[in-house]
């Protein structure tokens, strides 16, 4: 069977009356019987296998989402986008419809009567742990939670510490932060975390005995300059990291900068040509760091970057350095693109640079923020000046004339996930069969924008559990939280991994899941999961689906039938050992005509007797074998043995007459005839 055939499926077809003719005129015309420029509806019966876009646009369909919402199971709907799997909670018959109808996919212009013989990947119940964990929610510890923490909006620091560690402050936090939480709910906490306690009554930028920060970042600084900088990183982005020293801030730049290999605090030795692009200031990287330790770090006071601040300093024609602001505005995100809109102007924007996922998990479309951090060059877009800037703080606006000077202290930290569960009173860390992949894990794996694509989890996990628990014993569970990444759009996933002695394993994947194949048929615009065939073939010349069908009735007596090309005739579309006609499009059962065509096969044999034994031939022999050919992949469903009903018309010689066989799938690709019957009403 080809994987692509057109055909047009009309219900009830139109009766033709025939007068009776030879076999040879009805072909007298056309080379092989048929007419040239028939256009038919976009009516096909095609193969197709579901990708992982697929599964990622199914669990993304808004009307799958409200149905999973409102039968309780959105998280067995998140889990489809990463698992690419179907689950019990989530059967083929109700949520694949709403992808076939979808825009985007590769099938959707297919008009009502076409088929699609969809093989995707189906699972039976996800473990509980699993369905919790799927589509989980982030929280993400803020500036104004880590306030509360330190007990002061100016003394404080980004990150939990050893004084105030996160096992003690997290319960808290959440259950000020996350309203009508039930029991059994998981969340997970992106939090920074340091070995260093903040130091408030130190000097802004506090050496350390074996490191001193150098004076080199002066305004006087040029493009060309060969410099050594002993400077602390203030900044982090996707391209690179903001070196300050006593006297100033740079950007150090490369396309291919190895961020997971820097963190806000460290101290590091830059050498090397500065150079400028747009006005800005630069350190080209060049394997030209060398980290020296760590140490905490008090942002000076933000200048406010206005509009007409930024236009100003696009009109300056001298290479400068980055400066250290606050721009407040409304936030719009199309794709990787993150701009800052002030009011109503047009002619200047905040173009956030090369942001981190940790950033954007803060940022919503359309929301109005401080934004904090180093401007460092100007571009333009038409007329608008961009305003590159890299983000250190994102923070809610303050209210008219009550924005306060923050000079919140760095420290060296890492960036940290934990998995919190709710017990119907309080919120407490996962148990330990719970792994929740760290921002540092991806960035170890090359994956700089902290999540999993693709085939990534599958490929990365089992290693990164080989590291992370290098004592595993046999038959160690592990359910794997991670970030995954598909559609335009990212979301936690769980997986079951276990350890059988030698090495990880995704459990449920192996011993859970299946391959599957069903029909889906398109009527009245609808999708319907239809593993029973109906097809209805109307008299005539030039019906596409009466063409298709009985062609393939030929062609399978040709190669099935001993002798069967004699049956057939010079035009290979009819044949006399049934009497299908692809040609007139019924079932010729002339018994005159079939022995003109191939006397010996009907040696002896009176009108009905020939008549007898061709309808026989048809619904015993030549449909079955037809219908394996065309419905290959048709099985039984559990112990549901779907049906194909023909609907087709048969020419007598004087008439031309409606019947209806129907079969049943006893197996693979096997049809058993359940009847026939041709004295059907008209």
């Amino acid at each position: 069977m080809k994987s692509n055939i057109k055909h047009l499926i009309v219900a009830g077809g139109a009766l033709l009356a025939l007068a009776s003719c030879s076999e040879n005129s009805w072909n007298d015309k056309y080379l092989n019987g048929f007419e040239g420029g028939y256009t038919p509806t976009d009516v096909q019966t095609v193969k197709y296998t579901l990708t992982a876009n697929d599964y990622a646009r199914l669990a993304d369909n808004r009307f799958n989402k409200l149905l999973a919402s409102q039968e309780g199971v959105s998280s067995e709907l998140a889990a489809v986008k990463s698992q690419c799997y179907l689950n019990s909670a989530i059967p083929a018959e109700q949520y694949i419809p709403n992808l076939l109808k979808d825009s985007l996919f590769k099938y959707f212009t297919l008009s009502d009567g076409s088929a699609i013989n969809l093989t995707y990947q189906e699972a039976g119940e996800l473990p509980e742990i699993m369905a919790a964990l799927n589509g989980a929610t982030e929280y993400i510890v803020s500036d104004e939670d880590y306030q509360k923490v330190y007990d002061s909006e100016t003394d404080y620091t980004a990150s939990f510490s050893p004084s105030n560690p996160a096992s003690k402050n997290i319960p808290s936090i959440l259950a000020e932060g996350i309203t009508g939480a039930k029991a059994g709910d998981y969340v997970v906490v992106n939090y920074n975390n340091s070995d260093v306690d903040p130091v408030f009554s130190t000097p802004d930028v506090p050496p350390t005995p074996e490191f001193t920060l150098s004076n080199v970042l002066t305004s006087s600084l040029t493009a060309g300059t060969d410099i050594t900088v002993n400077g602390v990183v203030t900044a982090v982005c996707n391209a690179g990291i903001i070196l300050t020293d006593q006297a100033g801030s740079i950007l150090v730049y490369a396309s291919k900068f190895p961020v997971a290999e820097y963190n806000v605090g460290d101290q590091v030795v830059a050498t090397g040509v500065t150079s400028s692009y747009k006005n800005c200031l630069q350190i080209p990287y060049d394997d030209n760091l060398q980290k020296v330790g760590t140490q905490a770090y008090t942002y000076p006071a933000a200048v406010s970057l206005t509009p007409d601040y930024l236009l100003a300093a696009d009109a300056n024609t001298d290479p400068v350095l980055a400066v250290y602001g606050v721009m407040t505005g409304k936030v719009d995100i199309s794709g990787n693109y993150y701009n800052v809109y002030f009011g109503d102007r047009t002619d200047v924007r905040g173009s956030l640079y090369n942001v981190p996922d940790n950033i954007k998990a803060l940022l919503t479309n359309g929301e109005t923020y401080d934004i904090e951090g180093y401007f460092t060059q100007t571009s333009k877009s038409g007329a608008t000046v961009n305003a590159n800037f890299v983000v250190t703080a994102v923070k809610a606006p303050a209210t008219k004339g009550a924005r306060k000077a923050t000079r919140s202290v760095v420290v060296p930290s890492i960036n940290l996930n934990s998995v919190y569960v709710y017990n119907g009173s309080k919120w407490a860390p996962a148990d330990n069969s719970i792994f929740a992949v760290n921002p540092e894990d991806y960035a170890a794996m090359g994956l700089t924008h902290g999540n999993f694509s693709g085939t990534q989890a599958t490929e990365f996990i089992p290693r990164l559990l080989a590291n992370k628990f290098p004592y595993a014993t046999a038959d160690t569970e592990k359910y794997v939280v991670y970030k995954y990444f598909a559609n335009g759009s990212t979301t936690f996933a769980c997986a079951q991994y276990t350890y059988n002695g030698s090495e990880w394993a995704d459990t449920f994947s192996q011993e859970g899941v299946h391959t599957v194949t069903s029909q889906f048929v398109k009527a009245n615009g609808v999708w319907r999961l239809d593993p029973s065939v109906t097809l209805t073939l109307p008299a005539g010349r030039n019906q596409p689906l009466s063409t298709w069908f009985f062609q393939a009735c030929v062609d399978w007596i040709r190669d099935n039938v001993p002798n069967g090309a004699a049956y057939i005739t010079s035009y290979g579309n009819n044949e006399y050992y049934c009497g299908t006609s692809a040609y007139q499009g019924n079932v010729d059962l002339r018994a005159g005509s079939a022995r003109n065509q191939y006397g010996e096969g009907y040696e002896g044999m009176s009108d009905e007797e020939i008549v007898d034994l061709m309808k026989k031939r048809f619904a015993n022999e030549v449909c079955p074998g037809t219908l394996s050919v065309l419905y290959p992949d048709l099985a039984p469903i559990g112990t549901m043995e779907p049906t194909v009903t023909i609907n087709f018309f048969y020419y007598t010689g004087t008439s031309t007459k409606p019947a209806q066989v129907i079969y049943k799938v006893v197996a693979k690709a096997t049809f058993e005839l359940v009847e026939i019957n041709w004295d059907v009403e008209e």
